[in-house]
């Protein structure tokens, strides 16, 4: 998914899950930031050593994405979470929709609803689960199981323009070597590029080894995911009500069809990004016609943060957002690597 799901869509989940304004940019931010979360290192004031790991993965970027450790601590936790379906290990972190490791994973985040990073990890959380509605059928690792036939994708786009824009996009990406490269060494959906992104897409393709992927309707997968997501939003509210705005509250039947109507547009990713600030600017999110923005993604303070954080020392550094959003990507990678995947008999890396 791309920065019109991660975050647009994702802040009004969980806003009209009932969250507070404050709360769901947070949120919402958070799950953006997990594709754009460098590796940082920094003494702080004090002589405090901050260490985080990265969060984004850029599959044009091979040199690291070749790396096993790298894909089992970025690809598998973030952007990939194993379904555990068939026999062999491979098999098993293949991706899957909804899967009961994602749905565990969700429960492990709600617990956790006192912790004052909780607000950031509800956004990581959400960005997983997001993304479990759209990578399916793909896994985080070298697998054969991820090579595709180029030649056998078949995007259905009514609108002509982006049709040619979306097939253009693709051949680009191709000749960049990047999708070759990633379909090559079959890493993740590198090999289909961005189809499994662009919520609008109705598509096909098959496997090198001959399986056939059936037809992939984004919309109603984005839609489900939506769904998903609100109701964690819910949970979430009830179990923090400290963050709640009941007035915003509404429940996803009555913002059903503005939610479907967003996901069929056809369009490059601000035209979808203004079709979720158009649905809220018009009241048709929030009820009795309230008109609310909503604030645009803003990563540069997080960036800001980490330049000042070597200003602070550890117990102030403790109360920023970015350190919070450190703190919650450190507590779900380990969750999820050395309990979460091991319960399941999953052992991606040891320790």
């Amino acid at each position: 998914m791309q920065l019109d799901m991660h975050y647009y869509g994702t802040y009004a989940m969980a806003r009209t899950a009932g969250l507070r304004q404050d709360v769901a940019q947070a949120i919402a931010t958070a799950a953006q930031f997990v594709d754009d979360s460098s590796a940082v290192s920094a003494e702080l004031f004090d002589g405090a050593y901050l260490h985080h790991e990265a969060t984004a993965h850029h599959p044009s970027e091979l040199a690291p994405n070749i790396d096993p450790a790298d894909q089992r601590r970025v690809w598998v936790p973030f952007h990939f979470l194993p379904g555990n379906e068939g026999s062999t290990l491979k098999e098993r972190l293949v991706c899957q929709k909804d899967s009961a490791i994602a749905r565990q994973m969700v429960d492990h985040a709600l617990s956790l609803a006192a912790e004052p990073y909780s607000c950031v990890l509800m956004g990581i959380t959400a960005h997983v689960y997001a993304d479990t509605f759209s990578h399916y059928g793909f896994s985080g690792i070298t697998s054969p199981l991820n090579q595709i036939d180029a030649e056998s994708i078949t995007p259905k786009i009514q609108n002509a323009e982006i049709l040619a824009y979306v097939t253009s996009k693709f051949h680009t990406f191709v000749e960049q070597r990047a999708a070759g490269a990633a379909n090559l060494l079959g890493l993740g959906h590198g090999g289909v590029a961005t189809y499994p992104d662009r919520p609008y897409l109705t598509w096909s393709f098959s496997y090198s080894d001959g399986r056939e992927s059936g037809e992939r309707r984004n919309q109603q997968t984005f839609f489900e995911a939506c769904t998903r997501l609100h109701e964690m939003f819910s949970r979430y509210a009830a179990q923090a009500p400290f963050y709640a705005d009941v007035a915003a509250q509404r429940d996803f039947d009555a913002i059903a069809e503005p939610v479907a109507t967003i996901l069929s547009v056809e369009g490059k990713l601000e035209e979808r990004t203004a079709a979720w600030q158009s649905a809220f600017m018009s009241g048709k999110m929030l009820g009795q016609q309230k008109a609310e923005a909503i604030p645009d993604y803003a990563p540069a303070h997080f960036a800001q943060d980490i330049a000042a954080l070597q200003r602070c020392e550890i117990d102030d550094a403790e109360k920023s957002l970015t350190f919070h959003f450190m703190q919650a990507a450190d507590v779900h990678r380990r969750f999820v690597l050395q309990e979460l995947l091991p319960a399941h008999g999953l052992k991606v890396i040891a320790p």
